[in-house]
């Protein structure tokens, strides 16, 4: 009985540190503002497409995907639909922008902006 005790204890140690695994919750450890962020548009997706920023900060989207053509849709704005290029937006206002890939809903990111330390 002790032998089972001790497995059912050490599953249970086990999926406790998986479940907390990539947490984004309210406890997640914030994530360090990014200076001059640059998300390449490679292979079908947004690569480091999801970074923290401050406010102010202008975000760079770089197209390395031509011949595909793919654009970056945020609620309010919308980049052209290009193969190749660049693209950028500056973040003036704290908030969790999520952005997408229209012709391509899969391809997702996560832009948060957090309020400039003014450092």
């Amino acid at each position: 009985m002790k032998k089972l005790t001790t497995l059912i204890l050490a599953m249970s140690l086990g999926l406790a540190a998986c479940s907390n695994a990539g947490n984004d919750g309210p406890d997640a450890l914030p994530q360090t503002p990014v200076a001059d962020p640059v998300i390449t548009i490679e292979d079908m997706q947004f690569e480091n497409g999801t970074v923290t920023v401050e406010e102010g900060t202008t975000v760079t989207w770089v197209w390395e995907d031509a011949p595909m053509e793919h654009n970056v849709v945020f609620a309010g704005f919308e980049s052209p639909l290009q193969a190749e290029g660049t693209y950028t937006h500056t973040f003036e206002d704290a908030g969790t922008y999520d952005y997408h890939c229209a012709p391509h809903p899969t391809m997702t990111g996560v832009i948060t902006v957090v309020p400039a330390t003014g450092g």
